[in-house]
């Protein structure tokens, strides 16, 4: 019988690590709703809520939906999908904010 090669499956994290996650997940979002407040140009304020967004989703992904500990054959098609999705985003809002900007005529 033809022995089928298991890859080492990373131990979970206790209830600590979950609790600490949630408080960096807690400050990033008190940093999204200052950020929101701020007096900037928006094309920063759009770039920082995509970074902090971006962090976040690896974080909860990572930890609370446990890819982070699962096979990494699992985490290739995931991470694909993110990268076409964030892709997608980007021809959206260049595309959004190509329209928006005032024209030279």
């Amino acid at each position: 019988m033809e022995t089928i090669p298991h890859h080492a499956e990373k131990e979970h994290p206790k209830e600590k690590t979950y609790i600490k996650v949630a408080l960096v997940l807690a400050v990033i979002t008190g940093i999204e709703i200052v950020l929101s407040y701020v007096d900037i140009p928006d094309w920063a304020i759009i770039t920082g809520l995509l970074v902090l967004s971006l962090i976040k989703f690896i974080a909860v992904v990572g930890y609370f939906m446990h890819l982070k500990f699962d096979n990494p054959a699992l985490r290739k098609p995931f991470i694909t999908g993110v990268l076409l999705a964030l892709i997608v985003y980007t021809i959206v809002l260049v595309n959004m904010l190509s329209q928006n900007s005032p024209s030279g005529a």
